[in-house]
């Protein structure tokens, strides 16, 4: 862990999907969870107590909640792949771990998942407008 990096985690994070590419995922929603492990600088929010400082989790639900709800996706690997983009794009994250579990893919089997990473450039946020 680097100088003042904060590790922000949100795990099992159920969300409703379109997604794969069976008839029968084709015809209903389906159950995802979703891990994310967010690191950020951590130096601002740790001294000023102020969400402004840091990446707010519930925005980040709320954005992934959109983009699940934007479209049908046939793969786990892509749509693991748009998180990334979509929220290392929004927010300022150094690093970025999105597990996606399928609990219903496969019988007899606890879950899939697909885990993806991404690294950004050191990133220090901005203090955001006051709401």
């Amino acid at each position: 862990m680097e100088n003042n990096e904060c590790v922000i985690r949100l795990e099992g994070l159920a969300l409703e999907a379109s997604i794969g590419i069976y008839p029968h995922e084709l015809a209903a929603r389906q159950t995802l969870l979703v891990d994310l492990t967010l690191c950020i600088d951590g130096a601002a929010s740790g001294r000023s107590d102020d969400i402004r400082h840091t990446v707010d989790y519930d925005e980040v639900v709320v954005c992934l909640e959109a983009l699940i709800a934007a479209r049908h996706y046939n793969l786990l690997e892509h749509l693991s792949q748009v998180m990334l983009d979509t929220l290392g794009q929004r927010f300022a994250i150094r690093r970025l771990e999105v597990t996606i579990a399928k609990p219903a893919a496969v019988p007899g089997a606890r879950r899939v998942s697909v885990s993806r990473a991404a690294q950004w450039p050191v990133q220090t946020p901005a203090v955001r407008a006051a709401a």
